[in-house]
C-alpha cells in the first residue's frame, strides 16, 4: 500500500520554501561571532538559525498555520520565540566547536567513512530542496557538511564524557516503595460534558458519608470496592527523596507493611485510601537506578560544558547577527513511497 513519510536525510531536506516575498540579503561571509578569536561566518550561523526554524515551522505550521509564531512571546520567557531560538542557535554553535577543540581530550576521531557519508548527505540534501528553499535556509553544501560535522563530534565527546560516570547504584540510593491508592476530590466532579462542578457544603458532607463507607468495604477488598464504586485504582512508587505525592499519605505509606489497607487520608483537596503494595519493588528500583545514572551523566556532561564555556571568549557580532530573521515560513514536503506491513527504520 501507499504510505506517506518524511524523507529521511534530514529534516529540512525535505523541506520547501513558502511563497517567498524577496527577504533581505545577509552578508554570508561577514563575522557571525567569534570563538577565542576565531572567526565563525555569519552564513553557516545563519544556517543553523534556519535550519532549527525549519524544524520548528514542520512542526508548528501544522498548528497555527501562517500565524505569527515567532514574533510572539510562545515560552512566557518574556521575548520572542525568533529571539529566545536564535539565542540557543548562537549558544549551540559555540558549545559545538568548544567540543571539537577537546576531541583530543578524549580520544575522539572522525573518520574518513564518515567524512565521505556527510558528503554524500550533503549532497544529497542539495539536490532534495527546491533552488528556493536552499536559498531561503541560506544553505550550501559546505555549510550542511559542516553541521553534520559538528553533530557527530558532539555525539561522540558527549557519549566519551558521559562515560567518565560511576553507574553503580546501591539499593539504599535507589530503593523504591510501591502502593496502590484511590483519590477522591472533596471539592468538585466532573459532569457528562467533562466540565467541572464545584461541590455545594451539603455535597460534600455526602461525599464525606460515602467515602467514609467506601473505606470499610476497600479493607476487605481493595480493588472490588473501588470498581463498585466506580473510583480508579492507581499506583505509585516513591523513595527517600519523595516531595511530589501528597505528604500525609506517604507518611502513612512508610509506616505500612506489605498488603496492608490504611484508613481514610486526606489532604485540603483530596481522600486517599492506599494499599501498600510492597515496601521494596524490585521493578521500581531498578527503573530508579536508571534515572540516577542518566541524571549523573546528564549533570556531568553538563559541568564538563559549563567549565568549557567558562574558559572561552566568545563573542556575538550583534549587528550582523540582528539581520537573520525568520520571517517566511518553510513548509513540510511528504512524498508518496511504497511502504510493506512492516515499519521502516531509518
Amino acid at each position: 500500500m501507499k504510505a506517506k513519510r518524511l524523507l529521511p536525510l534530514l529534516m529540512a531536506a525535505v523541506m520547501g520554501a513558502s511563497a517567498l516575498t524577496g527577504c533581505g540579503k545577509i552578508d554570508k561571509d561577514a563575522t557571525g561571532a567569534t570563538l577565542n578569536g576565531e572567526e565563525i561566518s555569519l552564513g553557516f550561523m545563519n544556517f543553523m538559525a534556519k535550519f532549527q526554524q525549519a524544524v520548528y515551522d514542520g512542526y508548528l505550521g501544522y498548528m497555527y498555520g501562517t500565524a505569527d509564531y515567532w514574533s510572539q512571546d510562545m515560552s512566557g520567557n518574556g521575548t520572542d520565540m525568533e529571539t529566545t531560538v536564535k539565542s540557543q542557535v548562537a549558544e549551540n554553535i559555540e558549545l559545538l566547536y568548544l567540543l571539537e577543540d577537546h576531541m583530543t581530550d578524549y580520544g575522539v576521531e572522525i573518520t574518513k567513512d564518515e567524512l565521505t557519508a556527510m558528503d554524500e548527505a550533503a549532497e544529497k540534501f542539495m539536490s532534495d530542496n527546491s533552488k528556493d528553499a536552499i536559498e531561503q535556509i541560506g544553505a550550501t553544501k559546505e555549510y550542511v557538511k559542516e553541521m553534520l560535522r559538528l553533530d557527530t563530534i558532539q555525539t561522540k565527546m558527549q557519549a566519551a564524557i558521559e562515560a567518565e560516570v560511576d553507574t553503580e547504584v546501591s539499593d539504599e540510593e535507589a530503593a523504591q516503595k510501591t502502593f496502590s491508592y484511590v483519590r477522591i476530590s472533596k471539592t468538585s466532579t466532573t459532569d457528562a460534558d467533562g466540565n467541572t462542578v464545584e461541590y455545594t457544603e451539603e455535597e460534600k458532607e455526602e461525599l464525606k458519608n460515602t467515602v467514609d463507607a467506601y473505606v470499610e468495604k476497600a479493607k476487605a477488598d481493595f480493588d472490588g470496592a473501588a470498581a463498585e464504586a466506580g473510583y480508579t485504582v492507581s499506583t505509585y512508587s516513591y523513595g527517600t527523596d519523595e516531595s511530589n505525592f501528597a505528604e500525609a499519605v506517604i507518611a502513612q505509606a512508610d509506616k505500612m507493611q506489605d498488603g496492608e489497607i490504611s484508613g481514610l487520608l486526606e489532604d485540603d483537596d483530596n481522600y486517599y485510601v492506599i494499599r501498600m503494595d510492597s515496601t521494596f519493588d524490585e521493578e521500581a528500583t531498578a527503573k530508579k537506578k536508571e534515572s540516577i545514572v542518566s541524571q549523573r551523566k546528564t549533570d556531568h556532561y553538563t559541568e564538563v560544558c559549563d567549565g568549557y564555556k567558562e574558559n572561552a571568549k566568545y563573542e556575538i557580532n550583534e549587528s550582523e547577527w540582528k539581520k537573520v530573521k525568520f520571517d517566511e515560513l518553510f513548509t513540510m514536503k511528504q512524498e508518496e513511497t511504497e511502504s510493506t506491513d512492516s515499519t521502516e527504520s531509518e
